[in-house]
């Protein structure tokens, strides 16, 4: 069976469109012959991508029960930070606690941030207690909550203001200028807002202002201008939820994983922020500051199709593509038949513009379905696995070197790869079919399957 799974992109100087990569089949010795033919007969299957810039282009996979199956890309290598490669900020996602990024279920070793510094990154996450999400629940006082007509203020400013004193502590404690933020969920869009806000673009310097920050709750928090002899104010800030020209100069690139990047239609379903969600992407629309340097990175998992069955078949808890079903009609208005990580439609995780990363069989979150506190099982963004299939394109995005998925190009095979630039349209396919069946022979079998 051929195997298909998605690598980075490379760029191509003879065409705008997405290189096009090739994964042959593995065969023992006495069936390089049919496997040759088979590569022959389905060329077209052979020639993957992991990277595409429309959802359209995507080939449809191969479903068991609406669900498919994770498998490592063979010739993926541990992403080391390169020299210089700035520190992380892990923005959690609706609902979730920072010590799901650092101590997943107690678990250290199993920790996004234990992943990242193992690779040599720095990663920082902005601290939160699951509880701190109540404090959304302060736009539901206001009348334009109920219009659709909220700002990030008031339901987000709270989130804000702990990332802007997380960029603060990460550029003082290492020395950096810049920072990369990681967005998982809801993250992803905060970033985005957090990145165009002014109110947090005011500390621009290497070295904090005297009087700049205030201490609390053990954070460094803006204080706005209050001179050290206290309680001066030098100048007022813009007000929360405003909306900035201009991205945030510490931060150099910004990743979304399983991003519901924009609202639901007005029209299928109620904008259950109020209106932020929308704001946010119609401010800043897609990578809005890109032509200011900003690099970006949506991540996007295809692991569950929505399916529901009237009246419901069988009682219990919600399988896969119930709950997939019902929460991509939260989010998008649809479930039925619609794709994405169980959690977020691919649809609505794609950000035009930004450099975008579709993964197989990678699903939303670390916990299980519908809860915090119980191990998923399955794979997610932050998996030991899927970890190096998105920081590969990141660290190319970011122009820090080669390394781990964003280097692999080409034809994998007996532990090698061929590049294939300066191949472009039909001259590359002709040279990726070539390839393919000429590295056939003396393959060895690599199972697959869901």
């Amino acid at each position: 069976m051929l195997h298909k799974q998605y690598c980075p992109r490379q760029s191509c100087a003879a065409s705008k469109n997405a290189v096009r990569h090739v994964r042959f089949p593995r065969a023992c010795a006495t069936s390089n012959a049919a496997s040759r033919l088979l590569l022959e007969s389905r060329a077209i299957d052979v020639m993957t991508r992991a990277v595409y810039d429309d959802v359209a282009s995507l080939p449809e996979p191969q479903w068991h029960k609406n669900q498919l199956r994770w498998s490592r890309p063979p010739g993926v290598r541990p992403v080391k930070a390169p020299s210089g490669a700035p520190p992380i900020i892990i923005l959690p996602g609706f609902g979730n606690a920072s010590t799901d990024y650092t101590e997943p279920f107690g678990n250290q070793d199993a920790a996004l941030v234990t992943r990242l510094q193992v690779r040599g990154w720095r990663p920082y996450v902005v601290p939160l207690q699951r509880r701190d999400w109540f404090q959304v629940a302060r736009a539901l006082l206001t009348r334009r909550y109920w219009q659709a007509g909220l700002t990030t203020h008031p339901g987000y400013t709270w989130y804000l203001e702990r990332v802007a004193a997380t960029v603060e502590q990460a550029v003082r404690e290492t020395g950096a200028e810049q920072v990369i933020l990681v967005g998982h969920s809801a993250g992803g869009w905060l970033g985005r807002a957090f990145l165009g806000d002014p109110r947090y673009q005011q500390q621009q310097q290497s070295e904090p202002r005297q009087g700049f920050w205030a201490s609390v709750g053990g954070l460094s928090l803006p204080a706005w201008g209050l001179t050290a002899a206290g309680g001066v104010l030098a100048a007022r800030p813009p007000p929360p939820g405003s909306a900035g020209g201009e991205p945030h100069p510490r931060v150099a690139a910004v990743v979304t994983l399983g991003t519901p990047q924009r609202p639901p239609p007005a029209n299928k379903k109620r904008d259950m922020t109020g209106g932020a969600q929308g704001w946010v992407d119609r401010t800043y629309p897609g990578a809005f500051f890109a032509p200011a340097g900003v690099r970006y990175v949506c991540v996007c998992g295809r692991s569950a199709r929505g399916h529901r069955d009237f009246p419901r078949p069988r009682e219990g808890p919600r399988i896969p593509e119930e709950y997939a079903y019902d929460s991509y009609t939260e989010v998008c208005g649809e479930g039925e038949g619609v794709v994405g990580d169980c959690v977020v439609p691919l649809d609505s995780a794609l950000l035009p513009g930004a450099r975008p990363v579709v993964l197989d069989g990678v699903f939303h979150s670390m916990s299980k379905i519908g809860t915090f506190d119980e191990e998923s099982g399955v794979v997610w963004y932050g998996s030991e696995d899927v970890l190096d299939c998105w920081l590969g394109p990141l660290v190319q995005e970011l122009g820090l070197g080669q390394g781990g998925a964003g280097s692999s190009s080409g034809v994998a095979g007996e532990g090698q790869e061929a590049s294939l630039d300066g191949f472009c349209g039909e001259d590359r396919e002709e040279a990726v079919l070539k390839a393919a069946t000429a590295a056939s022979a003396g393959a060895s079998a690599s199972p697959t399957g869901i």
